[in-house]
């Protein structure tokens, strides 16, 4: 077997087991709603994608550098890269043969960050799906039931005989509002939502509640239910695909190198640096940070492949020391 197809079969394989692992931890979220009665599975389903393109991501950037540290060294250890260095052949120009399969794991990163950075930065659009699926489950119900929306706490009340009911609450002034409406469309970063043929109870402290019943009704200045990221989809993907790169090639070349003296030691340089994008990645998320402080999620995930190999070659002789 070639060294192309030993680190492709080996970074597939990380990336399988890393997304299979993803895939279970998000079936374990799902799960409840796909066991709650009052939750169509077709409602459910939108959220369980968006919970699997969030590990093929993960997988994708964590599980080819991983994959290919672990043949690298493989080939280390086997004594076939000391006969290539022999034939005139280095770590570089090993790397360099394999720039069309790193060019396939990019790219591949690159289309699943786009696709995925559309729903997370809108995930409005996620939710207005769950309510499109529920509605259409409550519009063929032979009996009468309430199906609970996930992700919003809104729910749809069903009768055969009657067209579905949208019922919800929002926080108002002068007291919270109970609606229900014909349809709703949820704003991308859930800061207000839209009503079709809307009924508002709202309660007014030591006052009779106020009703009111219009065609069209928008509440703004909603605390957004869930964040949206604030990162473009493309941008996204690019991010994604030069943190691969950057964990990937690097570890790599530190492998050839003879960095690694164990497969432990392998798998930290293939794994510290995509780790680190990710982490990275995910707080500038939740900070809510501007777009171009992304591009720090390349370098940080070959900072942290560099750090990573001086940390190695610096704790293996203390260890030996230790050890004797």
């Amino acid at each position: 077997m070639s060294i192309g197809q030993r680190t492709a079969s080996a970074a597939l394989w990380a990336v399988a087991g890393i997304a299979m692992a993803g895939f279970v931890a998000g079936a374990v979220r799902v799960l409840p709603w796909v066991l709650d009665p009052g939750v169509p599975i077709r409602a459910a389903l939108p959220f369980a994608r968006g919970l699997a393109a969030v590990g093929l991501e993960s997988a994708l950037l964590v599980g080819w550098p991983l994959g290919w540290a672990v043949a690298f060294f493989g080939i280390v250890e086997s004594g076939e890269a000391r006969v290539l260095q022999t034939l005139g052949q280095g770590p570089a120009a090993t790397l360099l043969r394999l720039a069309p399969q790193a060019a396939a794991f990019a790219l591949a990163s690159a289309v699943v960050g786009i696709a995925w950075g559309r729903d997370a930065g809108a995930p409005g659009s996620v939710a207005n799906e769950l309510i499109a699926q529920a509605r259409a489950s409550c519009a063929a119900t032979p009996a009468p039931v309430a199906y609970s929306v996930p992700f919003t706490g809104l729910t749809w009340l069903c009768a055969p005989d009657r067209e579905p009911r949208l019922a919800g609450s929002v926080p108002a002034v002068p007291g919270p509002a109970a609606f229900s409406a014909s349809d709703a469309e949820i704003a991308g970063d859930f800061r207000s939502i839209d009503l079709h043929d809307a009924r508002v109870l709202v309660a007014v402290p030591h006052s009779p509640a106020i009703q009111a019943h219009v065609s069209f009704l928008s509440i703004r200045g909603l605390p957004p239910w869930a964040q949206a990221s604030t990162v473009p989809a493309s941008l996204r993907g690019l991010v994604l695909s030069l943190s691969g790169i950057a964990g990937a090639v690097l570890g790599a070349y530190m492998v050839l190198r003879g960095v690694a003296h164990s497969r432990l030691e392998a798998f930290v340089l293939g794994a510290a640096g995509p780790l680190a994008a990710l982490g990275l990645m995910r707080w500038f998320e939740r900070m809510g940070s501007r777009p171009m402080l992304f591009v720090l999620v390349p370098l940080g995930s070959g900072g942290m492949t560099l750090l990573a190999g001086a940390l190695v070659e610096r704790l293996r002789p203390a260890s030996r020391v230790a050890s004797t």
